[in-house]
């Protein structure tokens, strides 16, 4: 991977399925092709809308350079999916919104 070259370097961190509020944050900060966002993980769970937060994500990466992070609540989700962890316990734990 090539060194980040970047304008601003914009880190962001517990979306947790807050989509609204991340468009509003990225309406505010406006992020262009020379900014770098740090996505500093937990993207899923507590909020209402875990896919459009993702999906949001993936659309900046259009956008910006953008590295993301997985954060404790990403992982345990991926773990329970591959049966690493108790899905049940994520879903009635974390709500499992995502």
């Amino acid at each position: 991977m090539p060194p980040i070259q970047a304008k601003r370097t914009i880190a962001i961190g517990d979306i947790h399925g807050c989509s609204r509020a991340l468009d509003a944050l990225l309406d505010w900060i406006e992020p262009t092709a020379d900014d770098c966002v740090v996505a500093l993980g937990d993207y899923v769970d507590k909020g209402p809308d875990t896919a459009g937060a993702i999906e949001r994500l993936i659309q900046l990466g259009g956008q910006c350079q953008l590295v993301s992070l997985l954060g404790n609540h990403d992982q345990l989700m991926l773990d329970a999916i591959a049966g690493r962890a108790d899905l049940a316990a994520w879903v009635n734990d974390q709500g499992g919104r995502a």
